[in-house]
């Protein structure tokens, strides 16, 4: 099983860097940043830090997204960085979470995400492509950049079974049985494509923290546990959550801050708070607890097939002792 994290740059430069540093020391293989620009310093300046940190892992976006940036500039970016790292760069490509909030747009659609991903691939191959009804022309510096997809609803999980490379995955320690049946849909989709579902590597991202109880670990993680409630903004997941709480989860979204993505100790933890959201969003996504617990929950992981698990950690309060719990835990496998 690798090990992964997903990291950004935000009000101290030496904190970003000593995770990177740490992860990569103690043998991790992925090194993520994220892309959020109203509340963090920008990606590709900051995976270019990490990519001096970490000089044997593999780097990626976790994750980026449409209508921030035309295809062919992350194109070029992401060829310029695995150039300058030696071929050590993926893409990771969503429909897009507060990097959209900040500018007004809703999440992309899956046409607009098969629109953007066969650009992206036809760049990433040296093709001129079309975008938007317009030509582009192709990349004088292009690379083989693999894609790896975060599909959450079953219409994305197709789309990256057809054409990514790989599937970011979210889940926690409690919803291990919704993971399995995901990874089956996905590669159902792979094997209805005519493609081998095997050769689809997948990620999986957990709000994850290691520490010896259960509750100090959830202390760590409410800004991460506060994000859960955006992941129902489609009508089909809004409709899985139980009736009580649905009021007010469209209020905490109404009033969700995307200028403070992910921060600790932040207004959108307090408003998760306010609005007595932490208990019921906790269970998502999330794994908390002690290093048996990770090393649990990876042993499960490695028997589905995933390749890699990935513990964000922007939002923690104490990353460094979830990146070497989690090596303790891997270690113990």
């Amino acid at each position: 099983m690798k090990l992964g994290i997903c990291s950004l740059w935000g009000p101290s430069l030496e904190a970003f860097r000593e995770q990177v540093r740490l992860a990569s020391d103690l043998g991790y293989e992925l090194v993520t940043v994220g892309d959020s620009p109203a509340g963090w310093h920008e990606l590709y300046i900051s995976l270019t830090i990490a990519s001096h940190e970490a000089p044997d892992a593999v780097l990626a976006p976790l994750v980026t997204s449409p209508f921030m940036r035309h295809p062919i500039v992350t194109a070029n970016a992401l060829c310029t960085l695995d150039e300058l790292s030696g071929g050590r760069v993926a893409l990771g490509a969503a429909t897009g979470g507060s990097t959209i909030m900040a500018i007004g747009r809703m999440p992309a659609t899956q046409v607009e995400m098969r629109a953007e991903l066969k650009a992206l691939k036809d760049l990433f191959a040296g093709q001129p492509t079309e975008f938007n009804g317009a030509p582009v022309k192709p990349l004088r510096f292009p690379r083989p950049i693999p894609i790896y997809y975060s599909a959450f609803g079953p219409k994305a999980i197709q789309l990256a079974g057809e054409q990514a490379d790989g599937a970011i995955l979210f889940a926690g320690e409690q919803h291990l049985d919704g993971l399995a049946e995901r990874i089956a849909a996905l590669r159902k989709a792979a094997s209805d494509a005519g493609r081998d579902p095997e050769e689809v590597d997948i990620w999986v991202v957990s709000y994850a923290s290691v520490r010896s109880t259960r509750q100090q670990a959830i202390d760590d993680l409410g800004a991460f546990i506060a994000v859960n409630a955006m992941a129902f903004r489609t009508p089909e997941t809004f409709a899985t959550i139980p009736t009580q709480f649905q009021a007010k989860v469209r209020e905490f979204q109404a009033r969700y801050d995307p200028t403070e993505h992910v921060v600790v100790g932040g207004r959108n933890v307090a408003l998760m708070q306010e609005l007595g959201l932490t208990e019921f969003l906790s269970e998502f996504d999330t794994l908390a607890g002690p290093v048996e617990n990770a090393t649990a929950m990876l042993r499960a992981l490695d028997e589905m097939g995933v390749s890699t698990f990935i513990a964000a950690l922007p939002g923690h309060a104490a990353p460094l002792e979830t990146i070497r719990g989690l090596a303790d835990a891997r270690n113990a496998m």
